[in-house]
């Protein structure tokens, strides 16, 4: 007797309203982040509590401004906002920003090298939240993330002393090229990020798929993982472009990786030999690439120039 009391079509709406909404939260639900080393993220700390509710419109302004700056796509949609505000969530995101003035002096000038844009120094952040000896479930290793398999056809190798997969310059000069190379052959920025993450040919797999070049198109058709990196990546963009619109205040890296000069060793030494003309901790920091105490002969060892031997 309620039902001939109220009609149905008010039961329909409510119906209607609740699948609908159902279907929203699963497809929020549905996005996946880029998971990081939980470790490395404990041992940032917290550097900020960004709980600052901004009016939609002024997330549109920011990404407008950013897409007309660069000749990378920064599109502004459900999705890449949905990552902002994910990214702004993370605590540690600060320290971050404070260590890419240590790293991005040598990610810009082997993007200009190379003659790419300066903003794709932002994927490495995606791929290793700027941690060296960042490693995955694949095998990809290093501040960019090569696998060995892509790692070997750019020259990157590694024995029981040395991993060059570690090392800031050979991992950020392969990573280079190899995006480059993508670019060439995609004929995309989005799509060359997505093909850094999946592969050349998975990424032609779903363009067939979609029947369009047009990454927003592809990307469902994408692997799960690879759908969150241009995404990602875009957030990242945001995040150290208005960083201090969102209070953030990080605390910046004291050395650049361009203040650093490249000695070479003449015979076999240690961390603690060499110690004895360098800071210890600033060599260790500086040459993630030595993967015991023990350096051999002929390698390469970056240390600060402002110290003398």
């Amino acid at each position: 007797m309620l039902l001939k009391n109220i009609g149905y079509l008010p039961i329909i709406l409510i119906i209607a309203f609740a699948f609908f909404f159902s279907v929203e939260l699963k497809s929020q639900q549905k996005e996946v982040f880029i998971r990081y080393n939980e470790n490395y993220i404990k041992g940032l700390g917290e550097s900020h509590d960004s709980n600052e509710d901004l009016h939609i419109d002024t997330f549109k302004e920011r990404f407008s401004f950013l897409n007309s700056n660069t000749p990378l796509s920064i599109d502004y949609n459900d999705i890449t906002y949905t990552y902002v505000r994910k990214y702004l969530s993370y605590k540690w995101y600060g320290k971050i920003i404070g260590l890419s003035t240590y790293y991005f002096p040598l990610f810009e000038k082997k993007l200009a090298q190379y003659g790419m844009p300066l903003e794709l120094k932002y994927l490495a952040v995606v791929e290793s939240a700027l941690n060296p000896r960042a490693g995955s479930w694949a095998g990809a290793k290093g501040l960019w993330q090569f696998i060995p398999a892509t790692g070997a056809q750019y020259g990157i190798k590694q024995n029981k002393y040395i991993n060059i997969f570690f090392d800031p310059v050979g991992n950020t000069d392969s990573a280079v090229r190899y995006l480059k190379n993508l670019y060439l052959n995609l004929g995309d920025w989005n799509l060359a990020i997505s093909a850094y993450n999946c592969g050349e040919g998975n990424v032609r797999k779903a363009i067939k798929k979609a029947g369009s070049k047009s990454y927003w198109k592809v990307r469902p058709f994408l692997p799960k993982e690879t759908q969150a990196y241009v995404p990602s990546f875009i957030a990242v963009n945001y995040m150290f472009n208005f960083y201090k619109k969102h209070k953030i205040n990080p605390s910046y890296f004291k050395y650049s990786f361009l203040d650093l000069k490249l000695i070479k060793t003449s015979k076999n030494t240690t961390f603690q030999e060499l110690s004895k003309c360098y800071d210890l901790n600033l060599l260790k920091f500086s040459n993630p690439q030595f993967i015991t105490n023990f350096i051999p002969q002929g390698s390469i060892v970056y240390v600060h120039s402002k110290i003398s031997p």
